[in-house]
């Protein structure tokens, strides 16, 4: 995982987002409907808990 973030950390966000989401679409092509449900379901719980932290420290 470190030279992955390694390899976009000079990339401005935007252009950062783009590239991992071509790799994202290779990756999650090469997946059945379970796992690409669970991959999903694990990323949208990871942002709602991010939501609340940042709640936290308002």
């Amino acid at each position: 995982m470190d030279e992955l973030f390694e390899s976009i950390s000079h990339l401005a966000p935007e252009e950062a987002l783009a590239q991992i989401t071509k790799v994202l679409e290779r990756l999650l092509a090469d997946l059945d409907k379970d796992a690409r449900e669970r991959f999903l379901m694990n990323l949208i719980d990871q942002s709602e808990s991010d939501k609340v932290s940042s709640l936290v420290h308002l």
